[in-house]
């Protein structure tokens, strides 16, 4: 007999922007059953490492002591800026007189290499502004040309600066709708890379450089003329957890102009210091097992806008610093290769002999006389009673091979299934098959069900800048793997999340929920198994 178990939110009484997270709904098997493991593995053609660098900021000022504490941290792969006003004082001048212009040079001394970011105006032309008419656009392509033609260790420049948002766009780009203000970026783009490659052939130009992940705002890009012109594709994906980043980066990845084109991480960071450590190892896994071409740690120094920096003000190390300078020891030489098996716990094998694993609590143990375990900063731990965590990271190292089942062996795990870990994107023909494994959100409005779509995020206004699930031809309600949006209505408008077993078991349920400020009734929560009704509850939202 099947048993039905669902998960029901009464989205009328309960309202969570994107990017406010809620506890994942888990179930979690009893004695009577506990599912395989299925091994996943993908095979893709040889990948170079990929690039690991910080974002710094010496274009902003002189800092010398944290420049060296860089160059020996060691930080071979800087992102950062030279300001145009400060090079262009007289138009066809280009003066290089300033420690904020001349910091590149030390860059090739030491043999690292830099992502060079052109985004802001000049005073000379078009008020400072984003550069946008003709004259403006070819001064700003000598001023790149000057730029890369000086300092050999730049190699790549990424042009704009999150182009989607307004906090770094000025004049008609900013006040522009979205496919002229792609138009003007793509201009842009167009100047640098054909003056800067006149100098320097092999340089790489990138583009886009947007907040997120947003499908719906870069599409549109590609086909202006973007695919052909760009090297690769910028992104800055704060609003992604690092778990849901296969997911996304995969619905950005259907537009089929994609498919050739490198996508580079050029900021990601993170707002928890206890954590930052092992959000860095995580993401870095993560990414190159996704064949992104560079991820840059933001920021490199103290900012002072709560994201974990690698050196701190006195220019000593983080935690997020300690596992920068370890990850760039024992596991820059090599790509990831996703070696992940089940949805709930994640191995990624960086080489035969070392893995980068995390996932939902489960027990985990080694060979101590071949494997060796490591913390996200390198520290050395003891092999007995090592455990698996969403939020901490175990390196493992060994002197052969790692196997599963010989030199490292996963205990039992009771999850089945997980509304966040299992968070799913229906291909674009078809809404989430009913019948699929895990937990299946739906709406439900009245009597009727009504599936959920994929959609790409930043395709209109007003709806999250990264992939979503939503019925066609509605914005809401909407769901993502840690947000729900509710619909209002009078017809008991509700999502829910439908876990179909497979044989007769014995459940339990996790849950928890945080509303936001602008809920007014509160949230309404039941279950139900079998039709029946099996557990009901009301939350109010807090008063003050």
């Amino acid at each position: 007999m099947k048993r039905i178990l669902a998960l029901i939110a009464a989205l009328a009484a309960a309202q969570a922007p994107a990017g406010n997270p809620q506890r994942p709904s888990r179930l979690e098997a009893g004695p009577e059953a506990q599912p395989g493991a299925r091994l996943a593995s993908e095979i893709r053609a040889p990948l170079p490492p990929m690039r690991l660098g910080a974002a710094s900021n010496f274009s902003q000022g002189n800092l010398p002591r944290l420049f060296d504490a860089a160059l020996a941290l060691p930080l071979a792969n800087w992102r950062d800026s030279i300001r145009w006003a400060d090079v262009e004082k007289t138009r066809g001048r280009y003066t290089f007189d300033q420690p904020m212009s001349l910091y590149p040079a030390s860059l090739e001394q030491h043999h690292a290499r830099m992502t060079l970011t052109l985004n802001w105006g000049n005073p000379l032309y078009d008020a400072g502004q984003t550069p946008h008419s003709p004259e403006a656009l070819a001064a700003f392509g000598k001023f790149v040309a000057e730029v890369v033609r000086r300092y050999p260790a730049i190699d790549t420049l990424e042009i704009g600066n999150e182009i989607n948002g307004n906090n770094f766009v000025s004049g008609p780009m900013k006040d522009a709708p979205p496919a002229q203000r792609l138009a003007y970026h793509l201009a842009m783009v167009r100047s640098a890379a054909k003056a800067a490659k006149a100098v320097r052939p092999d340089i790489k130009v990138i583009g886009g450089s947007t907040h997120s992940l947003p499908g719906g705002f870069l599409w549109p890009l590609l086909d202006q003329g973007g695919a052909g012109l760009l090297d690769g594709l910028a992104l800055h994906p704060y609003t992604t957890p690092i778990d849901q980043l296969p997911a996304q980066v995969a619905v950005l990845r259907r537009h089929p102009s994609l498919a050739p084109i490198p996508l580079y991480m050029t900021e990601y960071g993170s707002l928890d210091p206890e954590h930052a450590g092992d959000d860095l190892v995580r993401a870095y896994a993560t990414l190159s097992s996704l064949g992104i071409a560079e991820f840059d740690w933001y920021p490199l120094n103290d900012r002072g806008d709560g994201f974990v920096p690698l050196l701190r003000r006195d220019a000593g190390l983080t935690e997020a610093g300690r596992a920068f300078r370890f990850v760039t020891k024992q596991l820059g030489d090599h790509r990831g290769e996703d070696r992940s098996p089940d949805r709930f716990t994640f191995i990624h094998a960086f080489g035969a002999r070392t893995w980068v694993l995390w996932g939902a609590a489960r027990p985990i143990s080694i060979d101590s006389a071949s494997v060796s375990a490591f913390d996200a900063a390198g520290t050395r731990l003891s092999g007995a009673s090592l455990m698996l965590a969403e939020d901490r990271v175990l390196i493992l190292t060994g002197k052969v091979p790692l196997k599963i089942d010989e030199n490292v062996k996963l205990g039992c795990t009771p999850l089945i299934a997980d509304s966040f870990l299992g968070f799913t994107f229906p291909a674009p023909d078809g809404a989430i098959p009913s019948q699929t494994a895990g937990l299946v959100p739906f709406w439900k409005t009245g009597s009727r069900e009504v599936p959920f779509m994929t959609f790409p995020g930043q395709q209109t206004a007003g709806v999250p800048w990264t992939p979503y699930l939503a019925p066609r031809g509605a914005a809401v309600p909407r769901v993502a793997a840690d947000t729900i949006v509710p619909a209002t209505g009078a017809n008991g408008d509700a999502v829910l999340l439908r876990y179909t077993a497979r044989s007769r078991m014995v459940l339990r349920m996790e849950a928890e929920f945080a509303l936001t400020g602008r809920s007014e009734s509160g949230l309404a929560v039941s279950m139900r198994s079998g039709g029946q009704s099996v557990f009901a509850t009301r939350g109010r939202p807090r008063s003050g």
